[in-house]
């Protein structure tokens, strides 16, 4: 071999060597959303977009125990950059998730192993939970309005109570099982029970903030109870009387409306989603309506944001904020917003929205 022969293969070896040394190695990326589920049919919904949609989706992993922490496997479409990736939820309660968010406190994924949150999924504001909002950076991503609902079938007192003044609602907070049904404008003496969300809940603080309660709940479940989730559905077994509440409240909706369903003369408190077959009541002459909303009519509503750490511990990578934004962008869409049957009646479109508010349950004004 002459010199000049062994020269041009040495210089393709190293040009060989160098382009093999630039390309970008296929990372894994793990993002944990930890929070409220008042949307949850929606993250779920729209994280099997982003791996449906021409991607590979591999596996779905649901807890055993509860039906709101589950795990989502695959890979992204037009992502060369990103390897397998793993979104996780834990929607245990906006409060709780906002916290471990800001403590970097670690919660449990379908695998059962630990992580700290990656982002926050919240309709309650950090201001409203006494945490400082300056280390976040927030982004809205929809409207939750929450709703008083009853069991018409099984509230023969209540039958003529279809609304709920101020007053009325932040009384039956406060006292109720310790109220008549008459004074809900309901028939005879019977006591009202309210079956209302734990402190961990945005669907808690968001109802006691629109209606200014800030007293002792007095929130109520049956003396024999048992919860089994099976296929993603509450079933319940309860039979018995009423009593306080253990908890302090509910873990989901799903856990309202079983309580609603068995208690006698039961209200409970819902986000949209979750009324079911429930009847919703009107609140100050006004029904829950997506337009009523809309127009700052019916006022118990609050913005969903997502939050992450701007900086230091915690603060998403740039491939962990790819896989955020995808998720964001599919959640925020204008028409998926506009049309989806999982969308439409259960929550309200940013883009439809003519009214703002500051603050949780604050003033509600033209922007």
């Amino acid at each position: 071999m002459n010199t000049r022969t062994f020269t041009k293969i040495l210089a393709a070896g190293v040009a060989l060597a160098g382009f093999a040394f630039s390309q970008p190695s296929r990372a894994d990326v793990e993002v944990l959303f930890a929070g409220g589920n008042a949307s949850q049919n929606v993250l779920y919904d729209r994280v099997t977009n982003i791996f449906g949609n021409g991607a590979t989706l591999t596996s779905v992993l649901i807890s055993p125990t509860n039906s709101t922490v589950r795990t989502y496997k695959g890979t992204l479409p037009g992502q060369s950059g990103l390897g397998a990736v793993t979104i996780d939820f834990s929607l245990l309660g906006a409060v709780g998730g906002f916290q471990d968010l800001a403590n970097q406190s670690g919660e449990t994924t379908a695998y059962t192993n630990r992580l700290a949150p990656t982002v926050a999924v919240s309709s309650t504001s950090p201001d409203a939970v006494a945490i400082d909002p300056a280390p976040f950076t927030q982004t809205r991503t929809l409207v939750i309005p929450f709703v008083y609902v009853k069991n018409t079938a099984k509230s023969p007192a209540l039958a003529t109570v279809t609304n709920l003044t101020q007053r009325q609602a932040a009384y039956l907070e406060g006292a109720a099982g310790f109220i008549p049904a008459s004074f809900l404008g309901g028939v005879g003496s019977d006591p009202v029970y309210l079956v209302a969300r734990n402190t961990a809940a945005a669907v808690r603080t968001e109802i006691d903030l629109n209606v200014y309660f800030n007293g002792t709940i007095s929130t109520w479940a049956t003396n024999q109870a048992s919860y089994a989730a099976l296929g993603g559905v509450y079933t319940t077994t309860a039979i018995g009387l009423p009593v306080p509440d253990p908890n302090g409240g509910q873990a989901n909706g799903a856990g309202v409306r079983a309580q609603v369903n068995a208690i006698t003369n039961a209200i409970g408190t819902v986000a949209a989603q979750d009324i079911s077959a429930l009847t919703p009541l009107n609140y100050e002459g006004v029904p829950y309506s997506v337009a009523n909303v809309e127009n700052g009519s019916y006022p118990i509503w609050g913005f969903e944001r997502w939050a992450y750490l701007k900086s230091g511990q915690g603060a998403p990578s740039p491939n962990q904020l790819t896989v955020i934004n995808t998720l964001l962008s599919a959640v925020t869409n204008a028409d998926y917003q506009a049309t989806n049957h999982v969308f439409v009646g259960n929550f309200v479109p940013l883009a439809g929205l003519q009214v703002d508010r500051s603050s949780d349950g604050g003033p509600i004004f033209l922007p």
